[in-house]
């Protein structure tokens, strides 16, 4: 695997998970907008928190991106799941809003796998 596969396969990985994520919320509870249930708050922020960890701690040079990639998953899902796709910017921001926690999961994972790689490895 080249190192430019090895680049996309964590933003795959975040957009799936957060496609797949929003998706499953949606259909379990009936609600066109996976943030519009309980569920997302109670399962799928923390399910993508442990995603994110997973990817942040493998691959932790600017983990930022995946968390970022995560939320064009989630919106995806919204359009598809029947959202309106004229309130897309809209959602956009929210979405990064609701986000937050992936970002700072990101963050911690990133730094602990810094912290633990050779000094030769770490290169930001």
């Amino acid at each position: 695997m080249t190192t430019r596969d090895n680049a996309m396969l964590p933003h795959i990985v975040s957009a799936v998970a957060g496609f797949a994520v929003c998706m499953s919320v949606s259909i379990t509870s009936g609600r066109r907008e996976a943030w519009d249930s309980p569920l997302y708050f109670m399962i799928g922020i923390p399910l993508m928190c442990v995603v994110i960890f997973a990817i942040s701690y493998r691959f932790p040079q600017r983990a930022w991106r995946w968390p970022l990639s995560m939320a064009i998953g989630q919106s995806a899902a919204m359009v598809m799941g029947g959202g309106s796709a004229s309130l897309w910017p809209l959602a956009m921001i929210a979405m990064t809003v609701v986000s937050a926690p992936q970002f700072v999961v990101a963050m911690i994972a990133s730094r602990i796998a810094k912290k633990r790689m050779p000094t030769d490895e770490t290169g930001s």
